[in-house]
């Protein structure tokens, strides 16, 4: 069984290729048919998918450079006729024709040449005026630059990243990652909406590129370059007449209280909030390695073109040293076998230099694309029998950030959401972690009220070891635990919590014993926490 990952991203940029709306600008929006936005839903829980465009500057085209090329060739090929033995005045027609072909020729690669240039020069940037989606991308830039957390992102989030910053000072070491937009032919800013009782998430999505170093005091320890499609998940409230029953935690002071509370003015600090102030909110975000649409077809352009310039050359040194008739025939053959050979080598070499750059997952062998494919249903199916106003998204989002968070923190024993026992050594010495949408279930049961989950999750782990940067691709699997016969408030955040002894609001990421009267918060009755955490190479 092949164990492949990236059957959405792939499908979303095909689909995109074979699209007729590569040129609209990025204000227009593109919807797929409906009939296929209703199987989709009806499949996968989505609604209709949205494409918004991005104006960029495009990759220079292989169709330039092949009308060059086979344009010259031909010019070559007459002028070379000079050298036969006949009468001038065809030598001058020859040459005058060649001449022309050759500078028609010349025209095209110098307008490829051109366009490729424009094209690595051309630097892309977020637009923070349109939308969450490109805000909390550049906030998440601007945060690796040692600056302010990014204003859209929800509470875990925001300690995930602080917790992380704390691992790499330990560390002594300091991260800088930057994504952008990708440049050239790509397929924009998508979105899928899917809808619970109490939520309407966004499902956002971009192919974008950038840089990923880490640095100690003195020098670069490690830096590579990126191309991957960025999801973010995106949580609404579609319903403000159950305001009252939402929880969410205070932007001001990290108290959970009702957001009608947060209107009427926080309890703790007296902040009031409108509602449109609170959401929506970035819940989870994560990367999928995936090559953009202009690597595609750089890759392809490359090989193509590395074919028939060796096949040319190859067969015209052959002919040389053969004695193969005159200069022309020479010529002429060599450019016939490049167009020929070369060109039926140079597309079987570049299929197969795609389907390489496709597969490529980073060293993932251990999911299954059967349980993959299954797993999301499964769960959803399983939990909405306990749950009406159960999300996936958000059930996926709280996932990531309890394995990051345990990961992260220093002393997990003391977390609320942790219940693992003693924590692999390994994981100490992990400085990003990066989620790729790779999630599968392993095993689902239940002991009482208590649900029971073992999930497989694939992540691209940077590790350091002895100041030296090391990348692997990891499965964790992880055993998820909750109480099922209470049901999760809406948006219940695990970096602060209700003492249902007292009613007072703490951290229960840094602690488990409630700060005001000492009791022992026991998060599994309100919602996940890990039972098991064990990592797979």
């Amino acid at each position: 069984m092949s164990h492949i990952t990236y059957i959405t991203p792939i499908m979303e940029t095909v689909a995109c290729v074979g699209s007729s709306f590569c040129c609209l600008p990025y204000k227009h929006m593109v919807k797929y048919p409906h009939t296929k936005d209703q199987r989709r839903e009806k499949k996968y829980g989505f609604s209709e998918t949205r494409t918004q465009r991005r104006i960029t500057v495009r990759e220079a085209s292989g169709g330039d450079l092949f009308k060059g090329a086979v344009a010259i060739a031909a010019g070559t090929t007459l002028i070379s006729c000079l050298t036969l033995d006949i009468s001038t005045g065809l030598k001058g027609v020859l040459l005058v024709v060649g001449c022309l072909l050759c500078l028609y020729g010349a025209k095209w690669v110098r307008k490829y040449l051109k366009d490729d240039k424009t094209y690595r020069e051309y630097a892309p940037e977020w637009d923070d005026k349109h939308f969450i989606y490109d805000r909390f991308a550049k906030g998440l830039n601007a945060w690796y630059r040692q600056e302010e957390l990014p204003e859209d992102s929800d509470g875990d989030i925001a300690y995930f990243l602080k917790l992380q910053r704390e691992r790499l000072r330990n560390k002594g070491l300091q991260m800088e990652k930057r994504v952008v937009p990708t440049k050239g032919t790509g397929f924009g800013t998508g979105k899928r909406s899917r809808k619970s009782l109490w939520y309407t998430t966004d499902m956002f999505f971009e192919q974008v590129s950038g840089t990923l170093a880490f640095h100690n005091a003195n020098e670069t320890v490690f830096e590579q370059q990126l191309e991957m499609t960025m999801y973010e998940i995106v949580a609404h409230t579609p319903d403000t007449t159950r305001a009252d029953q939402i929880r969410v935690t205070c932007p001001q002071c990290g108290a959970v209280n009702a957001a009608l509370k947060l209107e009427e003015g926080c309890p703790y600090c007296g902040t009031r909030f409108r509602i449109r102030d609170l959401f929506p909110r970035v819940v989870n975000f994560f990367f999928i390695k995936t090559k953009s649409i202009a690597s595609y077809k750089q890759i392809f352009t490359q090989t193509m073109t590395l074919s028939m310039a060796s096949v040319f050359i190859i067969t015209l040194f052959h002919n040389i040293f053969t004695n193969f008739r005159a200069l022309p025939s020479m010529l002429f053959n060599s450019f016939m076998m490049a167009l020929l050979a070369g060109g039926m080598i140079g597309y079987l070499v570049g299929d197969a230099r795609l389907l390489a750059a496709v597969f490529d997952r980073d060293g993932m062998k251990h999911i299954s694309l059967l349980k993959w494919t299954s797993s999301k249903r499964k769960i959803t199916n399983t939990m909405l029998k306990y749950d009406k106003k159960f999300s996936f998204d958000k059930f996926e989002g709280q996932l990531v950030a309890l394995v990051r968070m345990a990961v992260l923190a220093e002393k997990p024993e003391n977390l609320a959401c942790y219940a693992a026992g003693t924590r692999d050594a390994q994981f100490a010495d992990i400085l990003e972690m990066t989620y790729t949408n790779g999630l599968c279930l392993n095993k689902l049961w239940l002991e009482g009220d208590q649900m029971h989950m073992s999930i497989r999750t694939w992540w691209i782990n940077y590790y350091e070891n002895d100041g030296k940067i090391k990348k692997c691709g990891d499965c964790i699997d992880t055993v998820f635990v909750k109480n099922i016969s209470r049901q999760e408030e809406p948006g219940f955040s695990i970096t602060s919590v209700f003492c249902p002894d007292c009613g007072g609001s703490f951290d229960a990421v840094r602690q488990r014993i409630c700060p005001y009267c000492g009791k022992e918060y026991h998060m599994e009755n309100e919602s996940w926490i890990i039972e098991k955490m064990h990592l797979i190479r």
